[in-house]
């Protein structure tokens, strides 16, 4: 008699787990990378192989960090490596990954053949450059939205590289 209880106990806190686990899994799928997301990582990639260092690893975790900040970006209006509640890039890429380093690139495009572009961008730029070719770097996540920040309307990329 206690056994077909226990079971109806279980099936009822096993509903009322669900909706606490879904949110996740939907914000997990969220990060999966388009094509020119991808086609950033492997840019990225053959640069680092270029210059004698390992290839990052594509992270979900930095992806969804990366994504989340392109669409503040967007929808608050702004452009920058803090987020709009003021939280510093390396505290608010913490809080997705445990590591001892993080760095981050940002740029604004419009047009074709962006993700090129925004990789060619970078590595004309001193502090973007050593960002990408740091050997610290072991994972990366990029994240681009489209929209508009201040007059111009583009796409904003945003790549977060991480330590182990």
């Amino acid at each position: 008699m206690r056994l077909p209880a226990l079971v109806a106990c279980s099936v009822v806190m096993l509903c009322l787990a669900l909706p606490a686990v879904m949110p996740a899994a939907a914000e997990a799928s969220s990060a999966r990378l388009d094509r020119a997301e991808r086609k950033v990582i492997r840019l990225v990639n053959q640069i680092r192989t270029r210059h004698g260092l390992r290839r990052l690893k594509a992270s979900r975790a930095l992806s969804r960090a990366a994504g989340g900040h392109s669409s503040d970006m967007v929808r608050r209006d702004f452009f920058g490596h803090a987020s709009s509640n003021g939280t510093p890039m390396n505290r608010r890429v913490k809080t997705y990954t445990r590591a001892r380093w993080v760095g981050e690139n940002l740029a604004i495009v419009s047009g074709r053949g962006t993700a090129g572009r925004v990789v060619r961008m970078w590595m004309n730029s001193a502090g973007h450059r050593r960002v990408i070719l740091d050997r610290k770097s072991r994972r990366i996540g990029v994240g681009r939205r489209s929209g508009r920040v201040g007059s111009f309307r583009g796409t904003v990329y945003t790549a977060d590289f991480a330590s182990r």
